[in-house]
């Protein structure tokens, strides 16, 4: 994304320490898609990953800061975001995914909130919308634009709500 581009701030928070990766996935190329840019890694993955710097985002996190991480999205159009994680040893090796979609406007502020139980064999993602407070917390409200989408896959964003049905096949 250009520097000087128009941008939201988005909080990617997770629930588990274990590998868990954000994805931005282009539903442009259906029904073979891109290949998923990566927009966060965090959990174990931290030291391969690199320190990460904040946007200065209103309120706090409430996971660690190995779960937590903040990025710039572009604006006015619907990204669709696909969270996966792994469950680590003793547990069995059970891969989770859950995706979301929204419409980021400029200088909005959001979460994307990732959980997902132990076993990791159910999780969710969801939206909120951050609306700073003058005692710089903020107040969190569901975002009205998100959508839900299966994810374990990058071909499932081609039947995600809110994908052109004309891109199909294009």
């Amino acid at each position: 994304m250009p520097s000087d581009a128009p941008y939201a701030s988005v909080r990617l928070l997770t629930n588990t320490d274990e590998n868990t990766t954000f994805s931005v996935v282009d539903p442009a190329r259906c029904p073979t898609p891109a290949r998923p840019l990566v927009l966060a890694g965090m959990g174990k993955q931290l030291a391969a990953m690199g320190r990460d710097r904040g946007l200065g985002m209103a309120g706090g996190s409430p996971e660690p800061p190995a779960q937590t991480r903040e990025r710039k999205v572009a604006v006015g159009k619907r990204v669709f975001v696909a969270v996966t994680s792994m469950a680590a040893p003793p547990a069995d090796a059970v891969r989770c995914a859950a995706g979301v979609s929204f419409i980021p406007q400029s200088g909005a502020q959001y979460e994307i909130r990732y959980t997902r139980d132990e076993a990791a064999s159910q999780c969710a993602a969801r939206v909120l919308r951050l609306l700073p407070r003058p005692d710089g917390g903020a107040n969190l409200v569901q975002e009205a634009s998100q959508q839900g989408f299966r994810a374990l896959r990058k071909e499932l964003v081609c039947d995600a709500p809110g994908v052109e049905p004309a891109r199909a096949g294009q």
